[in-house]
């Protein structure tokens, strides 16, 4: 769950163990069905979802992220610590 907005993101096991929920279901680690109510619910909850390997990329907008962060990421923006 994000620490700012309704944003949510499903992972098989820690993020960035599988290059998407894709790649963890050919792997066997993460149900279709249980993917798809995980989904249903936090959409029934008011949560977007958020595809795994979205918030790797480089986030370019404001941000109060410590100096010694070269380029932010969207991960860190909307669910790591400032």
């Amino acid at each position: 769950m994000s620490k700012s907005g309704s944003l949510a993101q499903v992972c098989a096991d820690n993020p960035g163990a599988f290059l998407g929920t894709a790649d963890a279901q050919a792997e066997g680690e993460l149900d279709g069905a249980d993917h798809a109510k995980i989904n249903r619910a936090l959409a029934e909850l008011g949560y977007a979802v958020v595809a795994e390997e979205l918030p790797e990329s480089d986030y370019d907008g404001p941000s109060r992220l410590p100096s010694h962060v070269q380029q932010p990421s969207w991960w860190r923006r909307f669910f790591g610590i400032f």
